[in-house]
């Protein structure tokens, strides 16, 4: 579709995608399956190893959400927050990241 689209001439300064229609993971489940496109490579079927990365993932990200809830914002920070002139670390303790 992009390259059915673009004019090879000009230059990309941005791309949009939206989404509609979304519904919860598990109704997602119960209906007919799915399959999510690789935006860039079109990949056809997705094989075990990428479904049990997505798993693996999706576990991560579940135990950090419990332990943000239970310990605060800062609990987890990248390495680059703790460097001379981060924001992100006293950001965090501010209303929507801003001086109220």
């Amino acid at each position: 579709l992009y390259d059915r689209i673009i004019n090879p001439k000009l230059l990309v300064r941005r791309i949009t995608v939206s989404a509609c229609r979304l519904i919860d993971e598990k109704e997602a489940e119960k209906q007919q399956p799915y399959e999510q496109i690789d935006i860039f490579s079109m990949a056809d079927k997705k094989d075990t190893r990428e479904k049990e990365e997505r798993a693996k993932e999706k576990k991560l990200q579940a135990a950090m959400i419990d332990i943000k809830k239970k310990f605060g914002k800062n609990a987890i920070l990248k390495g680059m927050n703790f460097e001379e002139g981060a924001t992100s670390k006293d950001r965090n303790g501010q209303i929507g990241g801003h001086k109220a």
